[in-house]
């Protein structure tokens, strides 16, 4: 079986190796870890999750707010893993259409958004709320990077790439946070259409829904593109969610932003 092999700092993937003989993400230079849940429990995360959170955000703290920042060589290093992974991720990508903007399906049936954007700094997405139980869904089509726990204010998260349309740069990086992704746990390294089923809307278990235990059942959800200096950042989402939202979804003007 031919492997993924790292050379000169560089991540190498055999020409003649096929997707199943190479992983879709490898770890670098980060370890494992593990998070410590408030009621006592370890998740145990392996160095390929640390390393696509440490792809994600270079500022995120992976154990919870008010914990340690990553250093600057440990943001660098996850803005380097990252460029070297794109490459390979847009091969598995494949020549599959990228849904247009215009064309996003909403990602949670019967939710409701705030009546005003949530986002600000800290915050670059949007809280979708819905009942627990609701069902949530892939609004294009994207290769999944990534179902399961994340990080402790995430609990667990799906992380969807679409590459960079023909003549553009920036890829796109769909995040869905706090949802149980058992329906698609099996996907990962696979290329979903628009429209799959990724999980449900969670509520009580911090496993699951990490910072969210306690509040109203959401899904923060989140669009992410390359800054100029390499970081990804999310863009506006609000209106966008308003267009592809059904008919039957208000906004409502009682609800605000939770997180």
């Amino acid at each position: 079986m031919l492997t993924l092999l790292i050379a000169g700092g560089f991540l190498i993937f055999p020409c003649l190796a096929s997707p199943a003989d190479v992983p879709l993400i490898h770890p670098g230079p980060f370890g494992p870890d593990h998070i410590t849940l408030n009621d006592g429990r370890v998740v145990d995360l392996p160095p390929p999750t640390v390393a696509l959170y440490r792809m994600l955000t270079q500022t995120g703290r992976l154990h919870g707010r008010h914990t340690m920042r990553p250093t600057d060589a440990e943001g660098q290093a996850g803005i380097e893993l990252r460029h070297r992974h794109e490459p390979y991720w847009t091969s598995r990508f494949g020549d599959r259409s990228r849904t247009p903007e215009s064309a996003y399906l909403s990602p949670i049936e019967h939710g409701w958004l705030s009546v005003r954007p949530g986002y600000k700094p800290g915050h670059r997405a949007e809280d979708i709320f819905a009942p627990p139980g609701q069902r949530v869904f892939a609004p294009a089509t994207m290769l999944i990077l990534h179902a399961g726990y994340l990080s402790k204010t995430a609990g667990e998260t799906v992380v969807g790439f679409v590459p960079a349309p023909p003549g553009q740069s920036r890829a796109r990086y769909f995040t869905f946070v706090h949802i149980d992704v058992s329906p698609v746990r099996a996907r990962v390294g696979e290329v979903i259409e628009a429209g799959t089923l990724l999980g449900h809307v969670a509520r009580g278990d911090e496993a699951v829904v990490g910072n969210g235990l306690g509040r109203l059942p959401h899904v923060h959800f989140a669009i992410a593109e390359e800054r100029p200096d390499g970081q990804l950042e999310g863009i506006r989402v609000w209106d966008l969610l308003r267009r592809a939202m059904s008919p039957r979804t208000n906004v409502s003007r009682d609800r605000r932003p939770i997180s």
